[in-house]
């Protein structure tokens, strides 16, 4: 074995006994939900928005390239807006649920 495979297989025994060891817990947040809702209103709203600037007044336009931008800007828009909606939903913490008492 070469010296920087034995140190790579070293580094990463390393990193999996360490993180196995850690007494840190995984934080719950909204990014998931965030990601979802992120998706959705980018998508819309950039696909709207490339709907706009390839249907040109005084030009000669077509379904095909109206549609075709539209759908353009809604894939950039879902992409950018999971991102993004995953970035802000990290940030908020998720709050555990108080159980009520049982009621006699």
């Amino acid at each position: 074995m070469t010296t920087w495979r034995w140190s790579a297989a070293l580094a990463l025994g390393l990193a999996t006994q360490a993180a196995a060891q850690s007494p840190a817990t995984p934080s719950h947040t909204w990014t998931s939900e965030g990601a979802k809702v992120g998706a959705v209103a980018g998508g819309v709203a950039m696909g709207a928005a490339f709907y706009h600037f390839t249907h040109r007044s005084n030009a000669t336009n077509s379904a095909a390239s109206d549609i075709g931008g539209a759908l353009v800007g809604t894939a950039i828009g879902a992409a950018g807006g999971a991102l993004l909606g995953a970035f802000v939903g990290a940030l908020f913490p998720k709050h555990k649920r108080l159980e009520q008492p049982a009621s006699p």
